[in-house]
């Protein structure tokens, strides 16, 4: 007896639905699985996955950590940054290495060392990122004002007098305003001493002229050198000043010149950035001129001149 061929179909239809039925009635196919099922999913199939064997090696499966249902899953966490040896005192010349890395990478390291109470040693990678790297504007910008915040919690680098470095701030003027400059270039060596922390030790020789029939403002010629004779000197720049007021401040921005002109012909440190409009120089001085540029500065003004 033939069975008709539509009653074939409807059987074979009813019993695909009903194993499909009865296999799939409790599952959930519109809410997407959960992230603990899929660290499940995943971890099994890890296991899975054969390991590729190495020479003279048997294979070996990795053992995994298996995921319990209901476990949150961590990310994995970016490598930290590598703030080397914390424990021994730290050099002027510190992170100097990382200079290579360029600016940015050593204001990570600068920011990173701040944030666990590392003071000095983010001092230090910031002072790296101006004297060592060729910062643009904008990051001469952001390292000179993290060194303004830190320098004044600190104290200075050399407490040693033995150890400072002696400079002499020489100026040469006539005798009309002789009276006015002397206080006025003894404070200035004062303050860059204090700005170089401790490092140099500045002191102002003044020479006057015979005095003049000249009118207008006076000029006055700035420069400095070693302690002797025979030391090197920076070159000589002359200022005019019309006021005793703007006298100390026409002071500091001539020396600051002198300063990053003597670096730039050393060759070795990044000049120190420019002054910038509103700015004062005896800002600059402290903040824009690293300690390992004063402690530079300060050698090569003690050097005997070739030829001598």
């Amino acid at each position: 007896m033939r069975i008709p061929v539509p009653v074939v179909i409807l059987l074979v239809l009813a019993v695909v639905g009903g194993v499909w039925w009865t296999s799939t009635r409790k599952m959930e196919f519109m809410t997407p699985p959960s992230e603990n099922q899929l660290a499940i999913v995943r971890a099994r199939a890890m296991e899975a996955i054969p390991q590729p064997e190495r020479a003279g090696e048997p294979t070996k499966t990795p053992a995994l950590k298996k995921v319990e249902p209901g476990t949150p899953v961590e990310p994995e966490k970016p490598p930290g940054i590598e703030m080397g040896d914390l424990e021994s005192p730290p050099t002027l010349e510190a992170y100097s290495d990382r200079a290579l890395d360029g600016h940015a990478k050593l204001a990570e390291l600068a920011a990173a060392l701040e944030k666990e109470g590392e003071f000095q040693r983010s001092l230090l990678a910031w002072e790296r990122s101006l004297d060592l790297t060729k910062p643009d504007p904008t990051q001469a910008a952001g390292a000179i004002a993290a060194i303004r915040r830190l320098r004044p919690t600190l104290p200075d680098w050399n407490s040693d007098p033995n150890l400072e470095i002696p400079i002499v701030l020489h100026a040469g003027t006539g005798p009309a305003i002789a009276d006015a400059l002397r206080p006025a270039l003894e404070q200035a060596a004062r303050e860059l001493s204090h700005h170089s922390a401790g490092i140099l030790k500045v002191t102002s020789t003044l020479a006057v002229g015979k005095r003049t029939t000249m009118k207008g403002p006076v000029p006055v010629a700035l420069w400095l050198s070693g302690p002797s004779k025979d030391s090197a000197s920076t070159d000589v720049l002359s200022f005019t000043v019309a006021s005793n007021e703007v006298l100390a401040e026409e002071i500091y921005k001539t020396a600051f010149q002198l300063i990053s002109g003597q670096l730039k012909r050393q060759n070795q440190l990044t000049p120190p950035a420019d002054v910038t409009p509103g700015e004062s120089a005896a800002d600059a001085l402290q903040s824009h001129i690293t300690r390992l540029s004063w402690r530079e500065f300060g050698k090569s003004l003690n050097a005997t001149p070739e030829g001598q």
